[in-house]
């Protein structure tokens, strides 16, 4: 994918790539976009659940709010995804930072009108963050059509985004080699507890496998 004008990396351009394959990695890992756009009273970000179709990318929300009536207008829209790897500690404050994978995507979000597409749409999402959850023995019910008309679902090519990763330790200066404080990194991992059952489900079915969910290691 060749950069734009937007996506062009001044600051460590070293850090920015733009090779879809990396990018559909963090799509597909993390569990949470942020979806920018403006609105006659300004700018609104919203957090929204995800899910990569192929080179789009699937958004969803009530069919009757706002978020959904704005960007299925043919507004333009960014959309970051960012995984949290840790914190990286310097010597000096100035050099204390981030450990990240990020994902910048901009375009034109379009409605799946069609009731039977959108359906089965919203329970790609559903599987792609718990998979098997509608299928096999103890599987939810999936959503039907009466209930796919109360939820937007909007595709947004994968065409003009960037990626950008930091890594690695602070970038200290020489000067402050003689600091006598700790430096390095901390790693991060998002990690799920023990499911906690309902009062109806109790103890007769097993909970959710937790090594097959998106983006989340099981718990110690």
């Amino acid at each position: 994918m060749a950069p734009t004008e937007r996506t062009t990396g001044r600051r460590y351009p070293e850090r920015v790539t733009h090779d879809r394959e990396a990018a559909y990695a963090i799509l597909d890992e993390a569990l949470v976009a942020h979806v920018g756009f403006t609105t006659d009273d300004g700018p609104v970000v919203i957090p929204t659940l995800h899910a990569r179709d192929g080179d789009r990318l699937l958004l969803h929300g009530s069919a009757h709010g706002r978020a959904m009536a704005s960007m299925g207008s043919g507004i333009e829209v960014c959309v970051t995804v960012t995984l949290l790897d840790g914190l990286i500690l310097g010597r000096a404050s100035s050099h204390h930072s981030g450990s990240y994978r990020c994902v910048m995507l901009y375009g034109r979000a379009t409605v799946i009108e069609d009731v039977r597409e959108r359906t089965e749409l919203l329970n790609r999402i559903v599987e792609g963050i718990v998979p098997g959850r509608l299928t096999g023995p103890n599987a939810a019910r999936p959503a039907g059509p009466d209930e796919a008309v109360h939820t937007a679902v909007l595709s947004l090519p994968i065409e003009e985004f960037s990626v950008k990763v930091r890594a690695g330790f602070a970038r200290d200066e020489p000067k402050d080699d003689g600091v006598e404080a700790w430096a390095g990194h901390v790693p991060f991992r998002l990690v799920a507890g023990s499911p906690v059952p309902d009062a109806i489900t109790g103890t007769r079915f097993p909970g959710p496998d937790l090594a097959t969910l998106r983006g989340v290691h099981p718990g110690a």
